[in-house]
């Protein structure tokens, strides 16, 4: 070979080999965090009341297909993205659902029914997510239905956003764990406050006045 051709001999094997340890080198492997949006001892001590606020049945909790156990990101109004490495420790719907018990059963002290006719309440979780542009903040976003036998008492879709705190160390994951859990919270606050004033006008099953069947002796 003449050395005019040298150059590009060597300019070719180099190639190959920095190709050969880039299709042979393993990477790093993908290890997931896990976050939980709950902190423990929220539950509030119950208040005295003269008597409880209510009754109620929870219905359906659930959550768009969307949610699962990877944290999600937006970056506009129309694409949503997943972090691969950051998961939740469960479905962002039982977060909801568990919240929701906890502060109106615990909490506010209403009767949790699980038999019969109640007054029953739907939450559907739309959004759970880290908004990224303009600004970023951390979104809640929840339809919320309150029905008896008959009506629809109310009705609303609600929507919380939380701004994100500084991150630690230079990792934001943190923060936007922490401002989720805060909009949760403020979200299912705002539930039961409505809840209870709902239920505030219905009275005890106790004081409804039995319905008589024809057959039936004739009431006093």
């Amino acid at each position: 070979m003449t050395p005019r051709g040298l150059p590009a001999l060597v300019w070719v094997v180099a190639t190959l080999a920095a190709a050969g340890c880039a299709l042979t080198s393993k990477s790093d492997p993908l290890l997931p965090r896990y976050f939980s949006p709950e902190r423990p001892g929220e539950v509030k001590p119950l208040a005295a009341t003269a008597r409880p606020p209510g009754e109620l049945r929870l219905g359906r909790i659930e959550g768009s297909s969307h949610l699962d156990e990877r944290l999600v990101f937006r970056d506009s109004a129309n694409e949503l993205g997943y972090y691969p490495e950051r998961r939740w420790t469960e479905e962002p719907e039982e977060y909801l659902e568990r919240r929701l018990k906890r502060v109106l059963f615990e909490e506010r002290g209403v009767r949790h029914v699980v038999g019969g006719t109640a007054v029953t309440l739907d939450v559907h979780l739309n959004a759970f997510e880290e908004v990224r542009a303009p600004k970023r903040v951390a979104r809640v976003e929840v339809s919320v239905t309150l029905r008896d036998a008959r009506l629809v008492l109310w009705e609303e879709t609600l929507t919380v956003e939380q701004p994100v705190g500084a991150a630690r160390n230079g990792d934001v994951a943190d923060a936007v764990v922490t401002a989720l859990g805060e909009s949760l919270r403020i979200a299912v606050d705002r539930i039961a406050d409505r809840v209870v004033h709902e239920l505030a006008a219905v009275p005890p099953a106790a004081e409804v006045e039995p319905a008589y069947s024809s057959d039936s002796a004739t009431p006093p």
